[in-house]
């Protein structure tokens, strides 16, 4: 869920009610810090020595252990607009189970490992990222060394989850079975309200077997990303980043060829008052090909607490938001010329675009006005609106990663979608999810035929997931 991942990153490790601590977890969970353990007054619980054992006599020096157990069932009637006909009305299955292992030695060295295996039934095709045997999804060592303006500097080594800031480009694919993770090093410098974040990596090749994943060696991601919290006083954060992704290998309407595609880009987020705002704009240049890249893409999420304007009061647990979502992605308007101009984020999240993740950010306008509700019992409920349009005729519309959603129709409609989420945090450890969906096809669409000759059509999308942490 796009709201549910916004509030999970920005969860702790550790939550205070009063003077008293409680154990959270993190939707990344190499981000959890137990130290704190060390400094309760009464004796660690059974689980509480399962996240802080002391090592070595120091309580600087400790094992965590931790893990995710979770079940996911995904519905289609039919499957993406009725346009393949393999895959017509189906329910996927799937299951997957985490387990890591995190040691901190001193201040000065931490090493993460992270395990998982999971498994698929239900869909014909199975996607490398559904299935898998217990294979390393993580494993890195952090190096942390002060600095003489009393910063802090991290060197990581090894395979892990990138993740750069709150942007909506680069996300870990959490929806599916597996996480994306990549192969490299990245180096952290923390000094107050400033972060600075360059890496270089390559992204991990998934295998169906037992520990046979492998670095990719097609396929390159580098940059540098900042962020500047409150820069001169100013009551906003900052984030500026270059990033290049290079594929021997990239699929888009105008053909397929060797891309190497930079994307320079901001993102200002902050409050005024009860409203939240972020917005993140972004220029890409590179090659495709023999052609030139040129695209611009746009993503916007704006709200605002609205309780007072319908007498709620503000202590009630009842706490209505209403809010505005935006996405832009150019697309090619000459798939013929020198100039490349189709928008392509470099691991963008599945769902910027509605909970079912099948329409691609590609030659895409997409605005979405929502209303949440935060209730008592921890129970969240989104409801949402999308349309969607072509950005130029020329270019495709775009689905999941490798599909094109061709049709001989100068019509830009693509879809409307009507959404409902909840998630229900059921307590410390359990956590429930639902989505139901319904899209309506745009004529672009409606005029596309599947590969069984079918015409594109509506059709609905559900989802049920159940999510035990520990």
């Amino acid at each position: 869920m796009i709201f549910a991942t916004a509030r999970a990153e920005a969860e702790g490790s550790a939550s205070s009610v009063g003077s008293k601590e409680e154990i959270e977890f993190k939707f990344y969970r190499w981000k959890e810090d137990y130290s704190w353990l060390a400094k309760k007054d009464e004796s660690l619980t059974g689980y509480e020595q399962l996240k802080y054992m002391p090592l070595f006599g120091s309580p600087e020096n400790y094992i965590s252990f931790g893990g995710e157990i979770r079940y996911r069932l995904d519905t289609f009637a039919p499957y993406l607009f009725d346009l393949n006909a393999r895959q017509k009305d189906f329910a996927s299955n799937q299951e997957r189970i985490m387990l890591h292992t995190d040691v901190h030695l001193s201040k000065n060295f931490r090493a993460f490992m992270q395990v998982d295996a999971s498994t698929e039934d239900g869909r014909v095709t199975t996607r490398a990222y559904d299935q898998s045997g217990l294979d390393l999804r993580q494993g890195f060592a952090d190096f942390i060394l002060p600095s003489a303006d009393d910063g802090t500097l991290t060197i990581r080594l090894g395979r892990q989850e990138l993740w750069l800031g709150p942007t909506r480009w680069l996300a870990v694919r959490d929806p599916t079975n597996i996480r994306r993770t990549f192969d490299g090093a990245l180096v952290e410098y923390i000094n107050g309200g400033l972060t600075v974040r360059a890496f270089d990596a390559k992204p991990v090749i998934i295998d169906k077997g037992w520990f046979d994943d492998t670095t990719s060696e097609v396929e390159t991601f580098k940059g540098i990303y900042a962020i500047a919290k409150k820069p001169l006083g100013a009551p906003f954060t900052v984030e500026t980043y270059l990033m290049d992704r290079e594929q021997e290998s990239a699929r888009y309407a105008r053909g397929t060829a060797r891309e190497e595609r930079w994307t320079l880009g901001s993102r200002v987020s902050g409050d005024i008052g009860p409203v939240k705002y972020a917005v993140e704009g972004a220029y890409q240049f590179g090659t495709f090909g023999t052609a030139d890249i040129s695209a611009f893409g746009f993503n916007s999420d704006i709200s605002s607490g609205v309780g007072s304007l319908v007498g709620i009061p503000k202590e009630s647990e009842i706490k209505p938001r209403l809010g505005f979502r935006t996405h832009y992605g150019t697309g090619d308007r000459n798939l013929n010329d020198g100039t490349f101009r189709t928008f392509a984020a470099p691991y963008p999240a599945a769902s910027e675009i509605a909970e079912m993740s099948l329409i691609g950010l590609s030659n895409a306008i997409n605005i979405s006005p929502y209303l949440q509700f935060q209730l008592p019992h921890d129970i969240f409920i989104e409801v949402n609106w999308n349309w969607v349009w072509k950005d130029t005729v020329a270019d495709s519309a775009y689905g999941p990663p490798g599909t094109i959603l061709t049709a001989g129709s100068t019509a830009r409609g693509v879809a409307e979608i009507a959404e409902l989420q909840l998630e229900w945090d059921v307590n410390t450890f359990i956590k429930v999810e639902a989505v139901f969906a319904h899209v309506f096809a745009g004529d672009y669409i409606s005029a596309a035929k599947g590969t069984d000759g079918a015409r594109g059509s509506d059709f609905d999308y559900g989802r049920a997931q159940v999510m035990v942490r520990f």
